[in-house]
C-alpha cells in the first residue's frame, strides 16, 4: 500500500516533478509485483541461449581454436628479431673481432704486443635477423589442417551445447507449465475434501452419520493437503531451474505463455531415426574429425624424416660509441636432414595407437546414440499410449464417482467408498498431465538423440 502525504512546500511548482518521478517509481514497482513478465517457450530459449554460461563456454572454445588457427598459420611468415648487445673487454680474439667488425682494424693493429696484450675495447652491437621455413616436409600444412579441424570440433561442441540448452528449456518450461496445473488440480481436490469434512460433521451432528465418516474425510483432507504441499515444493523446484537456465534468479515469477494441450508430433520408425542420428548428431561428426586428426599426427610423424630447408639473413652495426661504425650483412639457405632418430619409430607406433583409439572412440559413441535413440523413441510411444488410456481412465472414474456418490445417498456404499472414488479421479487427472508432459519431453528426447533439437517452435 501506497501512501503519499503533500506538504505546503510540495504545492509549490519547483517540487512537482519530484513528486512525478516518485509516483512513476511506486506505480512501476507495484506494477511488476502486479503483472510478471510474460514468456513463450521459443523466447526463454532464445534468452538461455544468450545467457547461461554453458553455451557462453562453448563459444569461447570456437575463439581459442581460432586464436590456434592464426598463429599455426604465421609458420609461414618470415620471423624477424632484432638484438643490441653492449660489451666490454680486453680478450685478444674481443677485441681484434670487434675492430674487424667497427671497420677500424688498421696496420698498428698488427703489433704482437697489441695482439697478445689489447686494451679493453668497447662495442655496441645491433643485429637485426630474420629466417623463413621453405620446406619443412609439410608439417605447417598438417598442424593447420588439425587446427582448423578443431575448429570445426568446437563448432560442433557449440551446436552440442545449444541443442542441450534448448532441451534443458524445454523440460523445465513445461515441467513449470505442468507443476502449475497439477496445484489446480490440488486445489480442486483440497476444496472437495473441506467440502466433504464439512457435510459429515454437519451429518453427524444431525445424526445421519458416524463419527467414522467424518474421521475418514478428515483424514482424506489431511492427505490432500500434503500432496498439494508436494506439489507446491515441485513447482518451485522446476521453476528455480527455468530460472537458472534463463540467468534469472530462482526466485523469479514469469507468466509462462503456454500450455500442455493435445498435440501430434510426427516421428519417424527407429530405423530411420537410427540412420538420422548417426549422420546428424553433433558428437558425431567431431568424433569423425578426431580421428581425421588423429591420421594427420601420423603422417606428420612420418614426415619428420623429410629435410628441412631454412633461408635466413642478418644486417649488423657495430659501433665503439653507438656512433662511426660499420655494418655488415649476412644471407644464406640452409638445409637439415635427421640421419638417425632412435625415438621415430616409437613415435609413428604411438601415433597409430591413437588413431586406432580415436576410431574406437567414435564406433563406442556410435553404440551410445543408439541406445539413446532407441530409449527415446521408446519413451515417446509410452507417453502417445498413456494419453490415451489417462483420457479413458478420467471418464471412467468420473462416472464411477457419480454411481458410488448416488449409491451412497441410498445407503448402499460407504462413505470410504466416495473418498476412493474420489481420490481415483484425482489421481487420473494427475496422470493426464503427466502424460501430455512426458509426451512433449519425449517428441524433444528424440530430437535431442538424433541432433536435430534445432528449434523449439514445433512444441508452441
Amino acid at each position: 500500500m501506497w501512501a503519499i502525504i503533500i506538504t505546503s512546500n510540495l504545492r509549490r511548482r519547483a517540487a512537482w516533478p519530484v513528486l512525478i518521478v516518485i509516483l512513476t517509481t511506486a506505480i512501476g514497482a507495484a506494477g511488476q509485483s502486479i503483472f510478471p513478465p510474460r514468456i513463450d517457450l521459443t523466447e526463454a530459449t532464445e534468452k538461455a541461449l544468450e545467457n547461461n554460461p554453458q553455451t557462453r563456454l562453448a563459444e569461447t572454445g570456437v575463439k581459442l581454436a581460432e586464436q590456434r588457427i592464426a598463429e599455426v598459420k604465421t609458420a609461414r611468415k618470415p620471423f624477424v628479431q632484432f638484438s643490441q648487445t653492449i660489451a666490454r673487454s680486453n680478450n685478444p680474439v674481443f677485441v681484434f673481432g670487434s675492430l674487424l667488425e667497427q671497420g677500424r682494424f688498421g696496420a698498428s693493429n698488427f703489433a704482437i704486443d697489441k695482439l697478445n696484450h689489447p686494451s679493453g675495447l668497447f662495442n655496441f652491437r645491433s643485429l637485426v635477423s630474420a629466417q623463413k621455413t621453405l620446406y619443412d616436409g609439410g608439417q605447417t600444412r598438417i598442424r593447420t589442417t588439425q587446427a582448423e579441424n578443431a575448429k570445426k570440433q568446437a563448432d560442433w561442441d557449440v551446436e552440442t551445447a545449444r541443442q542441450q540448452m534448448r532441451f534443458n528449456v524445454v523440460q523445465t518450461f513445461y515441467g513449470t507449465l505442468l507443476a502449475q496445473e497439477m496445484l489446480k488440480v490440488s486445489d480442486q481436490a483440497v476444496k472437495s475434501a473441506e467440502a466433504n469434512c464439512k457435510k459429515t460433521k454437519d451429518m453427524v451432528e444431525v445424526g445421519m452419520t458416524t463419527d467414522a465418516d467424518y474421521l475418514a474425510a478428515d483424514v482424506e483432507l489431511a492427505n490432500v493437503l500434503q500432496q498439494k504441499l508436494e506439489v507446491e515444493s515441485g513447482l518451485v523446484t522446476t521453476r528455480a531451474a527455468l530460472n537458472i537456465a534463463l540467468g534469472d534468479r530462482p526466485d523469479f515469477v514469469y507468466d509462462l505463455k503456454g500450455d500442455l494441450t493435445e498435440k501430434f508430433f510426427p516421428v519417424e520408425s527407429t530405423d530411420e531415426l537410427l540412420r538420422i542420428a548417426l549422420e546428424t548428431r553433433p558428437e558425431m561428426k567431431r568424433a569423425a574429425l578426431a580421428v581425421e586428426n588423429s591420421r594427420a599426427q601420423t603422417k606428420a610423424v612420418d614426415n619428420q624424416r623429410l629435410p628441412q630447408v631454412s633461408a635466413f639473413g642478418n644486417f649488423g652495426y657495430s659501433a665503439p660509441y653507438i656512433a662511426n661504425g660499420s655494418t655488415d650483412y649476412t644471407v644464406g639457405v640452409s638445409l637439415s636432414y635427421t640421419l638417425f632418430d632412435a625415438g621415430r619409430k616409437s613415435r609413428l607406433e604411438q601415433a597409430a595407437t591413437a588413431e586406432t583409439m580415436a576410431g574406437l572412440e567414435k564406433d563406442t559413441l556410435a553404440d551410445r546414440i543408439r541406445l539413446e535413440v532407441v530409449r527415446a523413441a521408446q519413451s515417446y510411444k509410452t507417453s502417445q499410449a498413456r494419453i490415451q488410456v489417462s483420457i479413458k481412465s478420467i471418464a471412467q472414474s468420473e462416472e464411477a464417482l457419480r454411481i458410488i456418490q448416488d449409491r451412497y445417498k441410498f445407503g448402499l456404499t460407504t462413505f470410504n467408498e466416495v473418498l476412493r472414488a474420489e481420490t481415483a479421479v484425482v489421481r487420473a487427472k494427475h496422470d493426464l498431465l503427466s502424460a501430455r508432459y512426458q509426451y512433449y519431453i519425449s517428441y524433444a528426447a528424440v530430437l535431442l538423440a538424433t541432433g536435430r533439437l534445432t528449434d523449439v517452435r514445433a512444441f508452441e
